[in-house]
């Protein structure tokens, strides 16, 4: 696992939920995490990958202050700055400062940049787990203290008692490394929030087959590329399952029979006068990948 610097938990987790939308690359076989600047989870698109406003520079601020339960007890101001590429995990790279320390003490991050990875583990939710260390000097005290295992909570904003989301750790444990008159453990709390809405989502690929059995671009449970086939490729919010319908956003090929999305599982307006001339199409999920 990449390392995660003790505090960096409170960085990432945020945004996403997003878009059924149409692919045209290989399907993926694993859960992607990302996020975004708005909750668009009923909205179906047809793209090669989730449309949401994504968000790629993370910047965050510790709500209230930071405890390291030690000897002396420690409160800092923390800011993270770092950058977020989605994926399976989405990973944050960047850099945490530290503040307004109590009892005299100056906190560090050493060996940065700190990495981050989490995973979407439901709506609105995510995890991470990590390791990392840091410097804490304080009047005659002089101690390096790592964390192994540190997990975090993460909520977005529909969830999250802050209002552009939250992540949230409690009573990790973090072990002395180096030092001179240094308890040997402590114990970590922090609870981060994002300066702007940041929504946590996972996608998966999806294969469908259209209502219209002429308005995809796979057959052989998109297996094989053709033009007007029965299948289409397609990415969607994770929690999908074979069997439910759902209704396409063709923004890219125009193919569609309907001209409105009543919900992201069913469509509207079915256009009689101008046939796979419209935006949207209804399909069932026939694979999960």
């Amino acid at each position: 696992m990449k390392s995660i610097k003790m505090l960096g938990l409170a960085s990432v987790l945020a945004m996403l939920v997003m878009s059924l939308a149409g692919a045209s690359s290989a399907m993926a076989t694993a859960l992607t995490t990302g996020l975004c600047e708005s909750d668009t989870e009923a909205v179906v698109e047809a793209q090669t990958q989730t449309t949401c406003a994504s968000i790629a520079h993370v910047h965050e601020t510790s709500v209230g202050k930071a405890i390291l339960l030690a000897s002396p007890k420690i409160e800092c101001n923390v800011l993270f700055l770092g950058e977020a590429t989605a994926g399976n995990p989405l990973v944050v790279e960047g850099n945490f400062t530290y503040s307004s320390c109590g009892s005299g003490c100056t906190v560090t991050e050493e060996g940065g940049p700190s990495v981050i990875e989490v995973l979407k583990e439901g709506h609105e939710t995510g995890s991470a787990v990590g390791e990392g260390e840091v410097h804490v000097n304080c009047i005659g005290i002089n101690c390096f203290y790592n964390g192994t295992g540190l997990a975090g909570t993460a909520k977005g904003p529909l969830l999250s008692t802050q209002k552009n989301g939250e992540v949230s750790i409690q009573e990790q444990e973090v072990h002395k490394t180096k030092g001179t008159f240094c308890p040997s453990t402590g114990k970590l709390d922090i609870t981060t929030t994002p300066l702007i809405p940041t929504y946590i989502s996972g996608y998966l690929h999806y294969c469908v087959k259209y209502e219209h059995n002429t308005n995809g671009r796979y057959e052989n449970w998109c297996e094989t590329k053709k033009e007007g086939g029965p299948n289409d490729l397609v990415v969607g919010p994770f929690g999908l399952h074979v069997g439910e319908h759902v209704c396409v956003n063709l923004n890219v090929t125009h193919t569609g029979l309907y001209e409105g999305i009543k919900d992201y599982n069913d469509c509207k307006e079915d256009n009689e006068i101008y046939l796979s001339k419209s935006l949207y199409e209804l399909g069932e999920i026939i694979l999960v990948e």
